[in-house]
């Protein structure tokens, strides 16, 4: 109700049919509805407070205190990152480490479990300013983090012990337990951790990508499956010794909770053991089924933390479990074959909703990989690693023949991980939809699983290829959206031609790309790839760009590009060639060249069309100056009667240049250099003569821009002014009546409404 008024009644609707249905009594149906308004009325809501901008002013005062470590404490190169707390509340800390020799320090006495004097400055953390799904801020909130310090000064010397409980004592036995492993000369060592102790922190960048391309990340992050898998063993071991059944029970019981600690407490654990606890607790009280069990745990998880709602492996642990509990009837009259066949087509269909909801891309080679993949482990890898991980623990060591073996198993599944991410099936991007068009997504799911439990697979097979064909279809619209991207000191601009279904892009954004020196190197650097630009072109359903317009060959405005084109087809990239004269900078064209894109020298290309939209290049065929700004594509866009200018980062001798080329009344001027004062000459603004004027900027950047007399002179020149910095995205919709001109900032002081 909280999120479509429409949805909640029809979901009211059907569980009140379904009561009278099944249990045909009005005191089950009161039942229901008495948990559905304390659902309702514990739901949790964010504090969000209206805010005039998001350029927050930056808090330079800085505290001393202690803070106590918990487990979750990392170096990646340069970067010590931990979770602590101080005066009983949670936060992330971040830490830039000053020299090797400090690393080398910290990495043999790592704080676990220690009391550590830190000097920090608090961290505002913004909403996203982009009007994306995923929001840092709600993250936090969600995992009961209070905020984000950025440490000054740390000295491993201030680190102190103190007395652990002993849930604490596990933890820290579970990481030097997890060094020990380390140590261990045994290939793919760090994929047994992941698998055994839900640590995933050493994985290389390349292998989660390849896991993620294949849908099989899950296998890796220890969940409900595994626990299932060592409650059978354990329980089945106990029996084989001889041990009472009730006593074996008892072992498990107390098992469990040891278990889920070992395996850091992951939330898809904790799921796990809890509903077993549950189970053996009330099945010497009252005769109860497993819907029964799942929904008492949900219940329960839910009033003890109802932010855990919000939490993707929560949703997906109880969807999937319901689907297959529900399905239990029909499933069990099934051969082997058929039965394993089955509950892995339930748990990928019945998973559907969810991910494209939050992710908005069904992964078709996923989709297929995971019969193979789903057996493989759970059938094959998890028994022989979780064999290798208690024989370790029991002697220290273990057997060369098993070694081995899991070297071999992993060495031929990994090749197959590596063959498989080489085949060139693309997900399908679905865009973000009205609440309804879920409800009935879930509605058509529901349907092709009762296909498959009644064997009318043909039926099946044809409602998943009409429900596919519905969602890729893109309707056609009369309208142009220009999106300015707030991605820092930089420049990004994405146009979606909804009339015609089609994306152009002008720059990536990106950050300068220093050498660093080896140990400063981090296996998980943070880029606008992957936190803005695809999340962007996947909410609106694109996976592809058409054309690229590299402005010039500053990493703010292509640093993104070799990242982007690993992501996301290219079709076509324009840069001026000769401006790209550097060994790196053709080293970069080069392996943007190995993902089929075809690079357009801009010399070559005065004018292109896009439906409705014409973009003529100025500037295109520019020598190769020394300031590569004075090398600046200048790019008008023309569509439904409005002009939009962008000047990447030209500088007044360029203004200057294609001056006499330009028309005057421009709609809208993306400002050049990010409001520097090179840029922007009264020339340039007498002539362009712009409305609405948008300039992108980084918060608190090292410049200090825009600056003041940019902003000074286009106001007096009558141009409204918009900065990302204050506004975040900026987003123009163009069609044949109008021009309308909305931000993140806006978008977020709508939200920031409806939750007062």
């Amino acid at each position: 109700m909280h999120l479509s008024a429409y949805v909640g009644i029809l979901m009211l609707m059907i569980i009140f049919l379904s009561c009278m249905i099944k249990f045909q009594s009005y005191k089950i149906m009161m039942m229901s509805l008495l948990f559905i308004v304390i659902g309702y009325l514990i739901y949790p809501k964010m504090s969000l407070h209206d805010m005039e901008s998001f350029n927050l002013s930056k808090e330079n005062k800085v505290y001393t205190h202690t803070i106590q470590f918990g487990d979750k404490v990392l170096i990646d190169g340069d970067l010590f990152q931990a979770n602590g707390e101080i005066n009983g509340l949670t936060y992330k800390v971040f830490y830039t480490l000053k020299n090797e020799q400090e690393k080398m320090t910290l990495l043999k006495a790592m704080p676990f479990m220690k009391n550590c004097r830190i000097t920090y400055n608090r961290t505002d953390i913004l909403p996203n300013t982009n009007d994306l799904k995923f929001n840092y801020n709600e993250y936090l909130i969600q995992h009961e983090i209070a905020g984000v310090l950025k440490v000054k000064a740390f000295s491993i010397e201030s680190c102190k012990k103190r007395s652990l409980n002993i849930i604490e004592e596990a933890q820290l036995y579970r990481e030097v337990l997890i060094q020990k492993l380390k140590t261990l000369d045994v290939k793919n060592i760090d994929d047994i951790i992941a698998l055994t102790l839900g640590e995933t922190r050493y994985l290389s960048p390349e292998r989660i990508e390849q896991l993620k391309k294949l849908g099989i990340y899950h296998l890796y992050a220890v969940s409900g499956s595994h626990v299932a898998l060592v409650n059978v063993f354990l329980f089945r071991l106990l029996l084989r010794m001889n041990v009472k059944y009730h006593h074996s029970e008892l072992i498990i019981f107390i098992l469990l909770p040891l278990y889920a600690i070992l395996t850091g407490l992951s939330p898809s654990v904790l799921r796990a053991v809890g509903v077993v606890m549950v189970y053996m607790v009330i099945k010497r009280v009252v005769n109860i089924d497993s819907l029964q069990i799942l929904s008492i745990t949900f219940i329960l998880f839910v009033l003890f933390n109802p932010y855990v709602i919000f939490d993707i492996g929560f949703q997906l642990s109880y969807i999937i479990s319901s689907f297959i509990i529900l399905s239990i009837p029909l499933i069990k009259t099934f051969s082997m074959t058929r039965k394993t066949f089955t509950i892995n087509m339930i748990s990928q269909l019945s998973s559907f909703i969810i991910l494209i909801f939050h992710f908005n891309t069904f992964q078709w080679l996923g989709f297929i990989s995971n019969f193979i993949f789903i057996p493989l482990f759970e059938l094959i890898i998890f028994p022989l690693v979780m064999l290798f991980l208690m024989l370790f623990i029991i002697l220290g060591k273990v057997p060369m023949l098993l070694s081995h073996i899991i070297e071999f198993v992993f060495g031929k599944t990994l090749e197959l991980i590596e063959a498989l991410n080489k085949i060139p099936i693309h997900d399908l991007v679905i865009s973000n939809l009205h609440a309804i068009f879920y409800f009935l997504i879930l509605v058509a799911i529901i349907v092709i699983v009762v296909s498959i439990l009644k064997l009318q697979y043909i039926k099946a097979i044809t409602l998943f290829s009409i429900l596919m064909l519905m969602l890729s279809i893109k309707h056609n619209h009369d309208a142009l959206i220009l999106e300015f991207l707030d991605i820092g000191q930089g420049d990004a601009m994405i146009a979606y031609h909804q009339d015609v279904n089609s994306v152009v892009m002008i720059d990536t954004g990106g950050k300068d790309q220093h050498h660093k020196e080896k140990w400063r190197i981090r296996n998980k650097e943070l880029n606008y790839t992957d936190s803005v630009l695809v999340p962007d072109l996947y909410e609106k359903g694109y996976n592809q760009i058409d054309y690229l317009i590299i402005s010039h060959p500053h990493a703010d405005h292509m640093g993104e590009l070799v990242n982007l084109s690993k992501k996301v087809k290219i079709k076509n990239l324009i840069i001026n060639k000769k401006t790209w004269d550097s060994h790196a900078l053709k080293l970069i064209l080069n392996e943007v060249a190995h993902s089929n894109t075809h690079i357009i020298d801009s010399t070559h290309i005065k004018k292109f069309k896009i439906g409705a939209t014409v973009y003529q290049l100025y500037n295109q065929d520019s020598e190769n100056h020394a300031d590569k700004n004075d090398t600046s594509i200048v790019t008008e866009i023309r569509a439904y009667n409005k002009k939009i200018l962008t000047a990447g980062d030209a500088t007044e001798r360029i203004e200057n240049h294609i001056l006499n080329d330009l028309t005057s009344n421009y709609d809208l001027l993306k400002v050049g250099h990010h409001g520097s004062l090179t840029s922007t000459s009264y020339n340039f603004i007498y002539k362009v003569k712009p409305k609405l004027c948008v300039i992108s900027s980084g918060r608190h950047n090292r410049y200090k821009l825009p600056h003041p007399k940019i902003v000074q002179k286009l106001e007096n020149n009558q141009c409204k002014v918009f900065n990302t910095q204050d506004y975040g995205v900026i987003k123009v919709t163009i069609d044949k009546e109008d021009m309308n001109i909305t931000s993140g900032l806006s978008e977020y002081n709508k939200k920031a409404y409806k939750n007062h």
